[in-house]
């Protein structure tokens, strides 16, 4: 978790506009309404309705907007989490289950809407996104979610094998399934697009303020700082993956997960015609996802394909690049220019959490890969609590119990071993369903 305070030297960052210059390095004493701790897109967009609504509102980070996972993902805005429709009402009740699914589905409208709306520049594209299946097995599981889901009136449709290899420009993959709904951004650009909104709307930014402690006096909420105080009537905690030791357990509530990410040189013209060419972005079905999406200036863009609990590593960055030779045998050699990680919180059964942590104080974090949409809608959910408008246990995602991972001490090793015995069984299918 000890990733260096600048961001990261990543294509997000080199085709990004600046921060705005209305962001100041914390100092001194301040108080607020509602304070944010951590200027990802939860505590951003948490900023943004709280400041649209005329609420007091400071949202502070450690580094500086976007800087952790918010800014270093693969960028994917999709309409989903990671369950079926009836194991998220079995797993919240019918009803709250169904306001989740709902909300969830309709998060990208909220995501595009934000961008249009305050006309951040962050490359958005809304031209859909396809999964693929790379084994007659995964093809059978897409076919069958396909049909849950339109049913449940999801607009997805199915993509035969022919059709797939036109729409991705490969014959390795047996079929797909295509979301209208979901697209594509640079996800620093909207963060720090975000960043620029809280301040239009009147709502207030710091970096480099780091948190060591909150305490009770007065009944006010205190934040202790390097360099100063910061009084709050409430408190958000919204640090997600790089939450820290701030408030005692709260980063053992998920184990973080470091995911990979390469951007190609501009490859020559012609060379990327066929894949993706009507712009949506791909990612499969392996246990060790690999995703795809083509970024202008004839560059190919991977994510996926491992990842690390601990230090970035070579293998995750060679894993990938295997896995694009499978995939696009086509393709000449590629140079590439940019390579970062970031941190992505997983939670054990892949559903996000909100906890009160104590009357007062609120935390959102573990998005497990889905951080996007769901962040940004629960961003406008946290503003309902903080404002005063809506309980808390009555947002659409249900309170979670507070709980630490007995296993989070041994978190390394669990993932590596779990990287491992994903890759194998990937490996094992891989040779199974394409002879090779």
């Amino acid at each position: 978790m000890n990733d260096p305070g600048q961001t990261p030297a990543s294509y997000w960052a080199a085709t990004a506009a600046p921060l705005s210059p209305g962001i100041e390095g914390f100092e001194g004493n301040e108080q607020a309404d509602v304070v944010i701790v951590g200027a990802g897109f939860t505590g951003l967009t948490t900023g943004l309705h709280l400041a649209e609504r005329g609420v007091d509102v400071l949202v502070i980070d450690a580094n500086e907007p976007g800087w952790g996972a918010s800014g270093r993902n693969n960028g994917q805005v999709v309409a989903a989490l990671k369950h079926e429709p009836h194991e998220i009402e079995e797993a919240f009740g019918t009803e709250r289950g169904k306001k989740l699914i709902e909300a969830i589905g309709q998060a990208p409208d909220m995501v595009f809407g934000i961008i249009a709306r305050y006309g951040i520049q962050c490359d958005a594209k809304r031209n859909g996104i396809i999964t693929a299946a790379h084994s007659p097995n995964a093809l059978l599981n897409l076919q069958k979610r396909t049909d849950v889901w339109r049913s449940r009136g999801a607009p997805l449709s199915m993509l035969p094998r022919n059709e797939m290899a036109d729409r991705t420009g490969t014959t390795y993959y047996l079929g797909g399934s295509y979301d209208p709904r979901g697209g594509a951004i640079n996800p620093l650009a909207y963060a720090r697009g975000l960043a620029g909104a809280v301040l239009s709307a009147g709502g207030r930014l710091r970096s480099d303020a780091r948190v060591t402690r909150i305490v009770r006096s007065g009944g006010r909420h205190i934040l202790e700082l390097a360099k100063g105080t910061i009084s709050a009537g409430k408190i958000i905690i919204a640090t997600n993956a790089y939450t820290d030791d701030l408030w005692p357990g709260l980063k053992k509530t998920f184990i973080p997960v470091r995911t990979p990410q390469l951007v190609s040189k501009p490859l020559p013209l012609g060379s990327l015609a066929t894949i993706l060419p009507s712009g949506e972005i791909m990612s499969d079905l392996r246990k060790l996802m690999f995703g795809v999406r083509i970024q202008p200036g004839n560059r190919l863009h991977l994510g996926g394909g491992g990842g690390t609990s601990g230090a970035d590593r070579e293998g995750s960055y060679r894993n990938m690049v295997r896995l694009c030779c499978q995939v696009f045998p086509f393709l000449p050699d590629m140079e590439w220019e940019y390579r970062w990680t970031g941190f992505m919180a997983m939670t054990p059964d892949f559903y996000p959490r909100l906890f009160e942590l104590a009357p007062g104080i609120a935390a959102c974090l573990g998005y497990s890969g889905r951080g996007i949409g769901t962040a940004t809608l629960l961003g406008q959910e946290l503003a309902k609590w903080a404002s005063d408008t809506t309980r808390i246990d009555e947002l659409v995602l249900p309170l979670s119990h507070y709980r630490e991972l007995p296993y989070y001490p041994f978190k390394e090793i669990l993932v590596e071993t779990a990287i491992k015995y994903y890759d194998a069984r990937d490996r094992l299918v891989h040779a199974l369903s394409h002879g090779r």
